[in-house]
């Protein structure tokens, strides 16, 4: 009969050590805000939206700033923000902007107090910029298009007229002369994909344009790469594309961008509207 009653109790002891209830752990709060970038044209000038968070050395996840975190630890904590930006365009696709630098602090957490993160950030030392400033357009040296269009009446020009800062280059078509496409100089790339490459920019505009991406390799021609259709955007905005897997696919000596503007049309192929305007300033690719 003991031994019985043995197994009976033994599984009930078990059960009634499983019910005890640890004690809640109280977080504290990182309060993350949104970052400051020390470079040409400050703060303004970026699209910095998220940041990774690292705290003593293990990924917590990316946040769109400003944002409070709850984290479980106390006292001196290692914290890391990596600025990050929406990869071209793309809600869905968050990365980290790898040629600004990350930032580093020490701070003492306290369980439900909060701790206000105030980053900072500006360009890796390491980061190449074959256009300097000159994309800017406010420079007595600024970047240079041709025209491919073969309509000699469109062509670029550069007004301070709805800039975003100083001058901005203006694209503006309209029923007589409804396409306008330009590319820039030629520039020579890292092609291995170790060494990645992104190209930022301004725009504002009120039609539907698209960027291309240029290359050309001995005698054989031009190879285009459509990179991106731009949707209206009333208000001046920023985009930062990847360009590393386009330029790894291709492999050429050289590239240009290349920006195509077309009037729309509808179903019956009439014009939509009866004039255009796209306006893009900071143009500046970047690579290490």
């Amino acid at each position: 009969m003991k031994k019985h009653i043995f197994y009976l109790l033994l599984p009930l002891s078990f059960w009634n050590n499983g019910c005890k209830d640890d004690p809640e752990q109280i977080p504290a709060y990182l309060d993350l805000q949104p970052f400051t970038v020390n470079a040409q044209g400050g703060t303004s000038w970026q699209k910095i939206t998220d940041g990774w968070l690292y705290v003593n050395g293990e990924f917590l996840g990316a946040y769109t700033l400003p944002a409070v975190v709850p984290i479980l630890a106390e006292g001196e904590c290692d914290v890391i923000l990596f600025p990050g930006v929406k990869e071209n365009g793309i809600t869905a696709t968050p990365n980290i902007y790898p040629f600004l630098k990350r930032y580093d602090i020490k701070k003492t957490l306290t369980p439900a107090e909060n701790t206000v993160i105030n980053p900072e950030t500006e360009y890796e030392t390491t980061a190449l910029f074959p256009w300097q400033n000159r994309g800017d357009f406010d420079s007595g040296s600024t970047l240079q298009f041709e025209n491919r269009d073969a309509d000699d009446a469109t062509g670029y020009t550069l007004s301070n007229d709805g800039a975003f800062a100083g001058k901005s280059l203006q694209m503006a078509v309209d029923t007589a002369h409804w396409l306008i496409e330009i590319a820039s100089e030629k520039v020579v790339l890292p092609t291995t994909g170790d060494r990645q490459v992104w190209l930022e920019v301004h725009y504002k505009n009120n039609m539907p344009f698209t960027l291309y991406l240029l290359g050309t390799k001995g005698g054989s021609g031009e190879l285009a790469q459509a990179v991106y259709q731009f949707n209206d955007s009333e208000n001046w905005n920023k985009i930062y594309f990847n360009l590393t897997e386009f330029l790894t696919s291709s492999v050429q000596d050289d590239y240009r961008i290349l920006f195509s503007a077309g009037l729309p049309r509808d179903q019956s192929n009439k014009f939509s509207q009866i004039n255009g305007l796209v306006l893009l300033d900071n143009i500046r690719l970047v690579h290490f």
